[in-house]
């Protein structure tokens, strides 16, 4: 994998005008997956956006990858192996969403250690 090859996926400015969150449309989250890990970043509230929340989530540490559909718009989470603070991302577009989640899964099951078969 490339050292720029990164995929990355914002909450939609529909999706958070309906759900009336003026945060998410002035500052949509976004969650940006690369050859390192995941990573989201999330400004807390639109009057202060310089107070927000950014996490990340190393390729080796992803234990589950849950891609909700919905009808509209779809939500992500990534779990790590710990089990503690998933990260989540909701009101994505569905095809960024659909990308996102196939290429984390990708990169996650190549990263993946294969044993070799156990002699007899």
């Amino acid at each position: 994998m490339a050292p720029d090859d990164r995929i990355e996926v914002a909450s939609s400015r529909l999706w958070a005008f309906f759900h009336f969150s003026l945060t998410r449309f002035i500052f949509p989250a976004r969650m940006v997956a690369d050859h390192i890990g995941v990573s989201t970043n999330i400004v807390d509230f639109w009057l202060t956006p310089w107070r927000r929340v950014d996490e990340h989530l190393p390729l080796s540490h992803i234990a589950e990858v849950i891609h909700s559909r919905g009808f509209f718009w779809d939500a992500i989470s990534v779990e790590s192996s710990g089990g503690l603070n998933p990260l989540r991302g909701r009101g994505l577009p569905k095809g960024q969403a659909r990308a996102f989640v196939e290429q984390v899964r990708e990169r996650v099951n190549t990263g993946a250690v294969t044993l070799p078969p156990q002699r007899r």
